[in-house]
């Protein structure tokens, strides 16, 4: 007999003797009754002759069989350890903070390709599974979607949600679905028929998370009403808002649907509201609440700091030294092996910005919105290595934004600033995404300045316009978040980190209970920081100088006239 056949008959008789051991100790432990991940323990062990026979044979749960094995306590106990701990968090939780299926999460992160958690998303899940609504603030990269997929396949039924863009949800399916999650999404690209096939399979049950757009729940948008009917008919688990800061943006004129939301969640049986962003201020943080019709939602605003990306401020008056030091600063990103963005306003300051450059012997694509599809897509795949001849330099509107991830993006370069705070965190976080030393540069000038008052104001009217709000108002909320970003950009003499991360946190964080400790230390590791090559130009002027290609800090100063 050859050697793989004896060992497939030794199996067998393995296998055999187990179920008669099992069947005969009532599969529960001989020593403490257990009857949760039951092992079969050798009496006499096979090292010293003992036999694979029932007579030496009894059911141990993994708790008593690690306590006869010492010496493999963590591979065979592990798992028993974790539930004890469990059960002394559930004793010690005064504040009702681990609903009965956290048991349950080290399944649902193996299911999700997942160890550990990483900071803050432990709280979120938990937050989620005890049905309570909530607005979530993590830095861009840092593991959003696990927050809202973890609860998702813990509770009944599926949960909705609302994505602002069909790459997006595309993405995210493709992910899901390669790790045998159900999931799905409904838009306006599917074809009669596998838009039925979808329903279908919501109506059954069988699908846990349902990626759909806004304008997926508007009479104006959808032909078929019955549709609509159908997803109401569901009664999600929860309401997923992904990129929630689109509310607050978008919900006014340019996306209506975005401002109904909270009509959304009450035809769909009011269930909790999970919102998610990297961008939202405590004035927006409100904002966003009050419109999703959750006014009192719990906020778990995270570190949403970026420490590898330095920040850099300058007060470069002159247009032609702008102009050599941004040089300076496009070759530091070739020379790392990095790309560049130069953001600018507005499509008039791209476009002249552009000729200016190739003067220059630098030919710059401008990414804005109104470039034909096609050329926003060959940009894009440049950019990103799919598309030859490769580009590692782009200037563009914010539209090149949400949904775009380019991991080795070394400097984000702002011409002029934007317009708030969540604007610059959204545009300059797409440096660094591979952890990596970044830099993010924003140029004050007062041609700067004044043109972002001027496009503010026109804004603020049109907003006023489209949200029926008086424009008085509207223009208030408008410059006053320009002025947040001004004071910070103007400050230079205190340090632009610690002001921006003010911006988004009001209050200290609550003192953590033993039982959200002890939960921690079960489910959540804590991930190495990269730390940039300085933090900001007030903390460290010699080294912002010199990023920008001068000698030291008097050379800058020289530059901007100081």
């Amino acid at each position: 007999m050859s050697e793989r056949l004896r060992d497939s008959a030794a199996e067998a008789r393995w296998q055999q003797a187990r179920r008669v051991v099992l069947a005969r100790d009532g599969r529960r432990c001989a020593e403490c009754g257990g009857t949760d991940s039951l092992h079969v323990h050798h009496l006499v062990p096979r090292a010293l002759g003992g036999q694979d026979e029932p007579s030496n044979l009894i059911v141990l749960c993994e708790g008593c069989h690690a306590a006869r094995h010492t010496a493999l306590q963590g591979s065979l106990g592990a798992r028993a350890m974790r539930r004890w701990a469990f059960r002394l968090a559930r004793l010690v939780d005064h504040r009702g903070e681990l609903p009965p299926d956290a048991a349950h999460l080290q399944a649902v992160l193996r299911a999700l390709g997942k160890e550990r958690f990483r900071d803050g998303q432990l709280a979120a899940v938990l937050t989620a599974l005890r049905g309570e609504s909530m607005l979530v603030v993590r830095p861009t990269g840092s593991g959003k979607s696990l927050c809202f997929q973890a609860p998702a396949l813990l509770s009944p039924g599926a949960a909705f949600v609302i994505s602002p863009l069909k790459a997006l949800m595309a993405d995210q399916i493709s992910d899901l679905t390669a790790r045998h999650i159900p999931a799905t999404f409904i838009n306006s690209d599917l074809s009669h028929e596998e838009k039925r096939l979808r329903f279908g399979l919501l109506d059954d049950d069988a699908v846990k998370l349902l990626y759909v757009a806004p304008e997926r729940f508007d009479p104006a948008s959808v032909r078929n009403p019955a549709e609509i009917a159908r997803l109401a008919a569901a009664r999600p688990s929860f309401l997923v808002i992904d990129e929630a800061h689109c509310i607050d943006r978008w919900g006014d004129g340019f996306r209506p649907s975005y401002g109904r939301l909270a009509e959304v969640r009450r035809a769909l049986g009011s269930p909790p509201v999970l919102a998610f962003t990297a961008t939202a201020g405590t004035a927006m943080q409100g904002r966003i609440a009050d419109s999703l019709g959750v006014p009192h939602a719990i906020r778990l605003v995270s570190d949403i700091d970026r420490p590898n990306i330095a920040i850099l401020r300058a007060a470069i008056s002159r247009p032609d030294e702008r102009l050599a030091a941004t040089e300076r600063l496009l070759a530091r990103a070739r020379a790392e092996g990095g790309k560049m963005l130069i953001f600018v306003p507005s499509r008039r300051m791209g476009d002249d910005l552009a000729e200016v450059f190739r003067a220059r012997g630098h030919d710059l694509p401008f990414y804005h919105g109104q470039l034909p599809a096609p050329e926003r897509e060959a940009i894009l795949g440049r950019m990103t290595g799919r598309l030859r001849p490769p580009l590692d330099a782009l200037l563009c509107t914010n539209a090149f934004g949400m949904g775009i991830d380019i991991p080795d993006i070394r400097v984000v370069l702002h011409w002029a600033e934007p317009g708030s705070v969540e604007d610059w965190a959204q545009e300059f976080g797409r440096a660094g995404r591979d952890g990596r030393p970044s830099l993010a540069v924003t140029w004050d000038w007062p041609g700067g300045r004044s043109l972002r008052r001027f496009m503010t104001e026109r804004s603020a009217e049109a907003h006023a316009a489209a949200a029926g709000l008086p424009a008085d108002e509207a223009q208030r909320r408008k410059l006053d978040e320009l002025q947040d970003l001004e004071h910070i950009i103007g400050r230079r003499d205190r340090c632009a980190r610690a002001m921006f991360l003010a911006h988004f946190r009001d209050e200290q964080p609550v003192r953590q209970s033993l039982a959200m400790r002890i939960a921690e230390w079960l489910f959540s590791e804590r991930q190495p920081v990269a730390r940039g090559t300085f933090c900001c130009d007030a903390c460290d002027p010699d080294r912002a100088a010199r990023a920008l290609g001068y000698r030291d800090r008097r050379g800058l100063a020289a530059a901007e006239g100081r």
